[in-house]
């Protein structure tokens, strides 16, 4: 697929996820546009190669950036404990409870794997917590601390 007709398709699905997330308040934005990312690839064959490293200049990097930018400084510093402490001692347990996890449930999978798998899933995302926070009314402070983790 070319890099134009790629593009095309790329804002045709964030214009519908949001068509669809007026009609669906229920549902994140991100989860919409999961599906149809999803959708596309496998009904319509879409193919994109792009490098990781191209993934994560383009799309990650501004990503964090901006989240990072609108933080409150002084609660992030006011909040170090707490946020240090999810960051750190959270995702610890989560790996290594989510690597035993995967190991159990497909036995094959070598322990590694399970822990690298494991590890990829347990950072918090700073654009889900945005797009729940929108939905749910978390307190200020929960809402600072797992932000600030990211």
């Amino acid at each position: 697929m070319h890099i134009l007709e790629a593009v095309i398709l790329l804002i045709g699905v964030v214009l519908l996820s949001n068509v669809l997330d007026h009609f669906i308040p229920s549902v994140p934005v991100s989860l919409i546009q999961v599906f149809l990312g999803l959708c596309a690839a496998l009904f319509m064959q879409v193919s994109i190669p792009l490098k990781t490293d191209w993934f994560l200049l383009l799309f990650i990097a501004p990503l964090l950036f901006n989240d990072g930018r609108r933080f409150p400084k002084r609660e992030l510093w006011k909040l170090r404990g707490p946020i240090l402490g999810n960051a750190i001692v959270l995702v610890f347990l989560t790996t290594l409870l989510g690597g035993l996890l995967f190991h159990v449930i497909i036995p094959t999978m070598p322990m590694a794997v399970s822990f690298a798998l494991a590890a990829i899933l347990s950072p918090t995302d700073p654009v889900a917590v945005q797009s729940i926070s929108k939905r749910v009314s978390l307190p200020e402070g929960v809402l600072h601390i797992v932000s600030g983790e990211v």
